[in-house]
């Protein structure tokens, strides 16, 4: 679970990081912004969860669960 925009590096880049070591890894990007509003920091047809801010602790436990079982 990530946040988009982070001090030092955004969640993308991070993301994009993360699956040189880990090419399975799932994530969860949540953000104020649109989700297609950092879509270009991804590469294309990279597939990501996403949580509009504000959300609720249920809403974020649900998004947990939908991720580890896809």
């Amino acid at each position: 679970v990530s946040d988009v925009i982070m001090p030092e590096m955004d969640g993308p880049s991070m993301f994009n990081e993360m699956r040189k070591a880990r090419p399975d890894i799932k994530i969860i990007f949540m953000s104020g912004y649109p989700s297609d509003a950092f879509q270009k920091g991804l590469a294309e047809g990279e597939e990501f969860a996403f949580l509009q801010k504000p959300f609720t602790l249920p809403q974020l436990a649900a998004k947990v669960k939908e991720q580890l079982v896809r």
